[in-house]
């Protein structure tokens, strides 16, 4: 009888825990499916609370990241762009840091930017065994388009 009520109680408090699962992509269908693509370095990330949609009460938590524009491959040229993203991996969310360099794949969220850890963005300077062959393919597709 404790299993059955610690398996129901499991299975009702546990809806909510989603992981995060990412799909491989193909760099080409990448770019020219995703609005926005530009290389820029962080210069502000701010922790930001938006109101669940059709909900008083309830909020949810984002990162916003502002970047100094280097390089535009497509979208608005401000030069300083903004995009959101989930706090952590398990959200989804992509792990910024403060004065670093990133090539940005952005897709428009309603009224925002925005990047998952699903997108195709990438550190253009952190070298790691486990996606150098991403990253020098990534920067050697966006050296060939036609950025400003």
């Amino acid at each position: 009888m404790y299993k059955f009520w610690f398996i129901a109680i499991f299975a009702l408090f546990s809806g909510k825990a989603f992981a995060c699962s990412c799909a491989g992509y193909d760099i080409e269908e990448s770019y020219n499916e995703y609005p926005s693509v530009f290389v820029g370095t962080v210069e502000k990330l701010e922790a930001i609370k938006r109101r669940e949609p059709g909900s008083w009460f309830s909020y949810y938590e984002l990162t916003q990241v502002t970047l100094k524009l280097d390089k535009l491959y497509k979208g608005s040229s401000d030069k300083k762009m903004v995009v959101m993203t989930r706090p952590g991996y398990g959200a989804c969310g992509f792990p910024f840091k403060l004065n670093e360099q990133y090539a940005v794949f952005a897709y428009q969220d309603n009224k925002d930017l925005a990047v998952s850890s699903c997108s195709p963005t990438i550190h253009t300077e952190k070298r790691g065994e486990h996606y150098e062959e991403e990253r020098l393919t990534e920067l050697n597709f966006l050296a060939l388009q036609n950025g400003t």
